[in-house]
């Protein structure tokens, strides 16, 4: 029997324009929601779960859900009320997950038909991968195609990531072994760059390989092309932040690397060397950018 697939959608207002017709049929050419979860329910992959999990929509995402969990018994929805931190909104998914594989896919994120039965296919001949993936572009940036194999010894494959962080999405919206899914770091808590620590945990475990079939377009809208990160939370408040803006993700790389066996002593250092100069990348451009503002305040 083929193993049960578990896709995890968090959505908040998933529709970027609101028409609906009598029919309740939606006419834009651009709805998001719906894209994306028709590009899950079209997969030639029929063993599949799909979750969706609803924190606070003020839009029709309530009333389209409500419709479409009665058309597929594979749908099973989930009402956040209160609303939680977006992050932990995918905390929730996987928590609520039954599959032997896990996918998150962003409320405007489309998948290719094939790529849930390839990216199957190749993890349960491959045991020694904790995730995979197909290439991917974003979607208004069709020309530039992402495609990362980080399929080396741990140390290297954990150096080669931190050149990639910005355009890592096919590793954090990968199809994942869901048991080790489940031991990586909790997103509930929601800190700066957790999506980049979410990567990292999936490759302490295992190696990632981009397949050659499928793709994944991953929308404008919503967390995964965020560029608000820096408006967020506590980063100005603390002198912590001031110092190392990744602090979180930082720790929990040396705890979760500092007695691994597999790296030796100067790997470790090595690492946390690429970790620190992240940080300091950070700051700088932070500096620069309040710099460009304030200049144009003046001018």
């Amino acid at each position: 029997m083929l193993p049960l697939v578990t896709v995890g959608i968090p959505v908040k207002n998933g529709f970027a324009k609101r028409y609906i017709d009598e029919n309740f049929i939606y006419t834009e050419d651009d709805i998001d929601l719906e894209k994306a979860l028709n590009s899950i329910l079209k997969q030639s992959y029929k063993n599949i779960e799909i979750i969706i999990s609803n924190n606070g929509s003020s839009d029709e995402t309530n009333m389209y859900l409500e419709k479409i969990s009665k058309s597929d018994n594979r749908i099973r929805v989930f009402n956040q009320n209160p609303e939680i931190l977006p992050l932990a909104n995918f905390q929730f998914l996987l928590k609520n997950s039954i599959g032997k594989y896990f996918k998150w896919n962003a409320a405007d994120d489309m998948i290719s038909e094939d790529f849930i039965e390839k990216n199957v296919e190749f993890l349960e001949n491959n045991p020694d991968y904790s995730c995979s993936s197909s290439k991917f572009w974003f979607q208004n940036e069709k020309e530039k195609i992402y495609s990362h194999n980080l399929n080396q010894d741990l140390y290297k494959r954990i150096k080669k990531f931190f050149p990639i962080r910005f355009v890592s999405h096919n590793i954090f919206f990968s199809l994942a072994r869901r048991d080790i899914l489940l031991n990586t770091v909790d997103r509930s808590k929601d800190y700066l760059a957790i999506d980049w620590m979410t990567d990292l945990d999936l490759l302490l475990n295992g190696k990632f390989k981009t397949i050659e079939k499928g793709y994944i377009i991953i929308g404008d809208k919503g967390f995964s092309k965020s560029k608000n990160f820096l408006k967020r939370k506590r980063y100005n408040k603390k002198i912590i932040y001031k110092v190392l803006p990744f602090y979180e993700m930082t720790k929990d790389l040396f705890i979760k690397t500092i007695c691994l066996k597999k790296l030796s002593f100067f790997e470790k250092i090595s690492i946390y060397f690429s970790c620190l100069k992240i940080n300091l990348s950070f700051i700088k451009k932070y500096k620069m950018n309040k710099t460009i503002i304030r200049k144009k305040i003046k001018n």
